[in-house]
């Protein structure tokens, strides 16, 4: 039926609007000609971002009539009545709200290993050894030969934890700089090299040592998210994704979303995309969100059953941030999946979240939310993946993974929740499967 071709959220917001951003599942052999028919028919939608529409549009940085052929999807901006006949095109799967996303961040002070003034933080040197990644590096899985790509708000390639070994591509016209910093955070939490944080080093008079979790990962930095505050699209980011797969990334770290409007997960538009992801085994590891305490909080694309869900745990406190979104989804799965240390971290960063602390440009910055949290994962996985083809020969999948911590789990009598998931996930618990399951030791 052609209702059911239509995105409820869009739907209800079509009720209100006359025209709006969407994005347009195609069935397979069907994507050129349809993009054809709605290019013949753009002009009107290009004055109307021209005249009438620029200032809501421009925040988002979107561009019409993109087409997504990896995931036979095509995005545009059309007339509410264009829209609903479209829907009821045989060739049309599904249309979609091309709905905002966000970095997602937030400073939320907590008891941490170096005061300055009131607020109390730690590094990634020390939230390294938490989950284990420190034991990987030392047994000489420290992510080489493992792609990891990064849609964010871009990364500054000069950043010393970088050292210009970052590969670098943009989504959003004009827009090559991380003015944000989030970007530059996520990737040297991921994969940068052991420095100093030398302005802090010097007033706090102690070394602030900061280090990434896979320093020898391949990073692929996709700008997807700008204009200061860390805005986008989900076109965007779907572009990204798609350059991500282009790439051939092992994994995708996603420290962003959006509220999760879908009644079910067929409904997000991620949802294909990731579908997708799974068939070239790359492993999606996303943000939950930082919208807690409160349930059915966690957002898109982190609700989707197909992806590595992260809350974000206090390093010091021991326990989860109140910040963290907490499921379950809308469709009663159970989210997030697990928990890595997301409070109060210190790690290398530019831009505005740079002047968040001490209003000083010192390249570096203690940062909390989910999105810290995520590239704490991402950078274990990267070890794990390394770990895997060398020792099993076998490419380690996202689905694997959810099978260690489910049967990690279980042995530990812990039954996951929608808090934090399986609980933390470690390096430990990864040799503990490899010898329960293959019988192999590292």
């Amino acid at each position: 039926m052609a209702w059911d071709r239509l995105q409820y959220a869009l739907d209800k917001r079509l009720q209100n609007q006359i025209v709006s951003p969407v994005i347009i599942k195609v069935r397979h052999g069907y994507l050129r000609d349809v993009y054809a028919e709605i290019a013949s028919n753009y002009d009107l939608s290009r004055y109307l971002m021209r005249n009438f529409f620029m200032q809501e549009i421009m925040p988002y940085g979107l561009v019409p009539g993109q087409m997504l052929p990896a995931f036979d999807m095509l995005t545009a901006w059309m007339w509410r009545e264009d829209i609903y006949r479209w829907a009821e095109d045989r060739r049309i799967e599904k249309i979609y709200y091309d709905a905002p996303m966000y970095a997602l961040m937030d400073v939320v002070p907590a008891e941490g290993i170096y005061k300055w003034g009131k607020m109390e933080f730690t590094t990634t040197y020390w939230t390294k050894k938490i989950i284990g990644a420190d034991i990987a590096n030392q047994k000489g899985f420290t992510g080489k030969g493992v792609k990891v790509a990064i849609p964010d708000t871009g990364v500054a390639l000069h950043h010393e934890q970088l050292g210009w070994r970052v590969d670098f591509e943009t989504v959003m016209p004009f827009q090559r700089v991380d003015g944000n910093g989030h970007g530059t955070w996520v990737a040297t939490c991921i994969g940068g090299h052991r420095a100093e944080d030398w302005d802090k080093s010097r007033k706090l008079g102690k070394r602030v040592i900061v280090e990434g979790m896979a320093p020898d990962t391949q990073i692929m930095a996709i700008k997807c998210l700008g204009y200061g505050i860390g805005t986008g699209s989900t076109s965007q980011v779907a572009k990204a994704m798609e350059l991500a797969l282009e790439w051939g990334a092992d994994v995708v770290s996603m420290s962003l979303g959006g509220k999760e409007e879908a009644q079910n997960p067929e409904d997000d538009p991620y949802y294909h995309i990731l579908e997708t992801y799974l068939q070239h085994n790359i492993v999606p590891v996303i943000a939950a969100g930082n919208s807690g305490p409160d349930q059915y909080t966690v957002g898109s694309p982190g609700a989707l059953p197909q992806a590595l869900t992260v809350a974000a745990w206090d390093p010091i406190k021991g326990e989860i941030a109140s910040f963290s979104s907490r499921g379950p989804t809308p469709w009663n799965d159970v989210k997030p999946d697990v928990a890595a240390p997301g409070v109060n971290i210190d790690s290398g960063c530019v831009g505005y979240l740079d002047l968040i602390l001490d209003r000083r440009e010192d390249r570096y910055s203690p940062l909390s939310g989910t999105s810290m949290a995520t590239p704490h994962v991402s950078g274990l996985v990267a070890c794990m993946r390394q770990a895997h083809k060398q020792v099993l020969g076998k490419t380690l999948t996202v689905n694997e993974i959810k099978e260690m911590m489910s049967r990690w789990a279980e042995d530990n009598g812990i039954v996951k929740d929608n808090i934090q998931g399986w609980g933390l996930i470690k390096w430990d618990i990864y040799e503990w499967w490899l010898e329960t399951q293959y019988g192999a030791k590292i």
